[in-house]
């Protein structure tokens, strides 16, 4: 799994300019948005909520655009929906979401862009598609938990990476908690949306989750 020492941020700062100036953002204050971004995903305590996890959604967002109606949304859905990433909070989508209201402000973009980005944002605190009036919401939390379908050795990386980030945490509480959202998951009939991500992820995202839960001892 890629490291954020390792992303290359020339092509990320493409990406975030080639969006902006597709919507006629403010060049400056995109510019502006663009450095906050780096140093809040640059954060030393994030193992996997850093930039390599923007990345690997934007390289997503790529390889499926044929299925992305408002590519806009999506991408700004990506760059904003983990901004704020204090694990001590109970809040961060909704932190990140306002974040994204007030920097999508101060880039002067058209309000009607807002809205779905702010819902996209918020969904992730439950991985829930409430909005169903967005069309790449389900397309769009499916990628966020694309790691789950990873091959064995990925997985493993992403779940040391997530440990990392809830140091603070004693074990015993930890390997509680994260038995608890384990099992939350592989209690739903799917873990993706998607009929394509069900397909090909499904399978191994269970199999990941399962071996996972038994390593924490809570199966």
């Amino acid at each position: 799994m890629s490291t954020a020492s390792s992303i290359d941020h020339a092509w990320l700062q493409q990406k975030w300019q080639t969006l902006t100036a597709s919507v006629f953002a403010d060049p400056a204050a995109a510019d502006a948005v663009w450095n906050e971004l780096l140093r809040h995903y640059s954060e030393p305590q994030r193992k996997y909520h850093n930039l390599s996890h923007v990345a690997a959604l934007l390289r997503r967002a790529e390889q499926h655009k044929e299925h992305i109606r408002q590519m806009e949304v999506v991408e700004f859905a990506i760059w904003f929906h983990d901004v704020i990433y204090d694990t001590h909070l109970k809040d961060n989508e909704e932190r990140s979401a306002e974040w994204a209201r007030c920097a999508m402000i101060a880039m002067h973009l058209d309000e009607y862009h807002i809205p779905p980005v702010m819902a996209c944002i918020a969904a992730t605190a439950m991985h829930t598609v409430r909005s169903p009036e967005i069309p790449d919401l389900p397309l769009f939390l499916d990628m966020d938990l694309a790691i789950l379908g990873a091959d064995e050795d990925v997985y493993h990386a992403y779940s040391q990476a997530i440990r990392a980030e809830y140091i603070w945490v004693a074990e015993e509480d930890f390997r509680r908690g994260r038995g608890r959202v384990i099992e939350d998951f592989l209690q739903r009939p799917s873990l993706f949306y998607t009929p394509m991500m069900v397909a090909s992820l499904e399978k191994q995202a269970r199999r990941n989750l399962d071996v996972e839960l038994r390593e924490l001892g809570q199966a």
